[in-house]
């Protein structure tokens, strides 16, 4: 079935990919007259878009000033890292029972294409494919409101900057993306099998192998990540 997009939605899509391109920078003003000539569409729709941005993490509202490009700062990477060692556990065992066998082998597609590109240039496309990965999971499990949680996480977590910080390690990227392409292969084996235990501690896994990435390429204090796990329980 052919899905047909409102304007709202076309702009909400085109703006997103901005911000996640970096062509749009944290603390960018999104100002509705420019990007309506941008899109070429009114200000209506683009109004439309920028509230769900702002609903959505992505940007940020300032009393009267306007909305700009969400600016992220240690404690909000740690606290969504945080965030995501609940959330995603959850959202793997759910997969297990929702899943369909279509989504399996979507992907599994999504882990063989990313296994292919280690250049600078497939660092735009590497990042997509991730974010694809885990939200097809995501999508499996047939909740609207997980769906809008996840949403909400990820676009807290400047995956862009992690990936571009790693092309300039070169000592460890094919390492870290050799890493990335097991345990993406390992999760899909574990909710292929219904294995809803052994999927959640994967999932929670495979978030703990991005600590070193925090301390390594954002340079957060291993200090502020552990503190913020101590204070919520992990």
């Amino acid at each position: 079935m052919i899905e047909h997009k409102s304007l709202a939605d076309i702009a909400y899509d085109a703006i997103r990919e901005r911000i996640l391109s970096r062509d749009f920078k944290p603390g960018d003003w999104l100002r509705q007259e420019r990007l309506s000539q941008l899109l070429g569409v009114s200000h209506t729709p683009v109004r439309e878009a920028l509230d769900r941005l702002v609903a959505n993490g992505l940007a940020e509202r300032i009393p009267h000033k306007g909305v700009r490009v969400s600016i992220i700062d240690d404690s909000n990477i740690a606290e969504v890292y945080c965030l995501r060692l609940y959330l995603e556990p959850l959202v793997a065992r759910l997969a297990t029972i929702k899943i369909a066998e279509e989504q399996l082998e979507d992907l599994r597609a999504i882990v063989t294409k990313a296994e292919k590109m280690t250049s600078l240039d497939d660092m735009s496309t590497r990042r997509r494919l991730n974010r694809e990965f885990h939200t097809m999971i995501c999508k499996s499990c047939q909740s609207a409101m997980l769906e809008r949680m996840f949403e909400i996480l990820w676009n807290g977590f400047p995956d862009w900057m992690l990936y571009e910080g790693l092309y300039r390690r070169q000592d460890s990227l094919r390492r870290r993306l050799q890493r990335e392409i097991e345990e993406h292969r390992a999760l899909v084996d574990a909710i292929a099998k219904r294995n809803a235990i052994l999927a959640a501690q994967l999932s929670t896994s495979h978030i703990e192998g991005t600590k070193e990435d925090l301390i390594e390429v954002f340079e957060i204090s291993r200090h502020v990540l552990e503190e913020k796990q101590q204070r919520m329980g992990l």
